[in-house]
């Protein structure tokens, strides 16, 4: 006995398409929440790190790396926690944001390594590039979340 089925009519399969592109734009939109997270928690602890060893010295700079390490390993284990749902939300776009931080992050370190608290204003601009830099990678992810 061979059970054969209709194919769907032409707007049936134009509906089946149109459900399945939304349902692939939901759960991609869902993902994309934990990598907005994430990138905000870099930044932020990227930044503040960056603040806090420009403007110390001594056993306070060993004290502010050693919370900036803690915070890092912190965000590594989020996402290593959500990988699965990282994969669909940061995909394409995860490369471009990690070189972006990272790129302005090695410029802050060489600067503020030395600083020896005295290089507050080169520490103040390279914070707030890495905020810039980290909002403006959350924001792309947050409007590709929307779509």
């Amino acid at each position: 006995m061979t059970d054969r089925t209709s194919l769907p009519t032409p707007d049936e399969a134009r509906r089946l398409l149109s459900d399945a592109d939304s349902t692939g734009r939901q759960a991609t939109a869902a993902a994309s929440w934990p990598a907005v997270a994430v990138l905000l928690a870099f930044g932020s602890t990227l930044s503040l790190g960056t603040l806090a060893l420009g403007l110390t010295e001594g056993r306070n700079y060993l004290v502010a790396m050693a919370g900036l390490l803690v915070w890092i390993g912190v965000i590594i284990a989020f996402q290593l926690a959500f990988l699965r749902s990282h994969k669909v939300g940061f995909g394409k776009r995860w490369v471009g944001y990690i070189v972006g931080l990272f790129g302005v992050h090695v410029v802050s370190m060489v600067v503020v390594a030395g600083s020896q608290g005295e290089r507050v204003v080169a520490t103040c601009l390279l914070a707030g590039a890495l905020l810039v830099v980290s909002v403006g990678c959350a924001l792309v992810e947050a409007r590709e979340a929307r779509r």
